[in-house]
């Protein structure tokens, strides 16, 4: 899967670049194809992917113990009194 994904990356930058030279190439169903168009659709799947890679590839972090230790009242005081 995650090689399909970062092969969809590459996929988006050559859409872009094609889409920005030849918007007939990309966008063929269309009657009246534009570059805006296109280079939305490339833009789109390449924010996609990425936040696919991201997703399968990040672990999220532990929670820290030191927000433990302290109660949810003791959190939310603010502490006026430093110096």
């Amino acid at each position: 899967m995650l090689i399909f994904l970062k092969s969809l990356v590459a996929v988006s930058i050559l859409i872009f670049i094609i889409g920005m030279i030849k918007p007939k190439w990309i966008l063929f169903w269309m009657k009246h194809p534009d570059r805006l168009t296109a280079s939305s659709i490339a833009l789109l799947l390449f924010m996609a992917s990425w936040t696919g890679i991201a997703k399968m590839t990040l672990k999220p972090k532990p929670p820290e113990a030191a927000h433990s230790e302290r109660s949810a009242d003791d959190q939310n005081t603010l502490q006026l009194d430093r110096r």
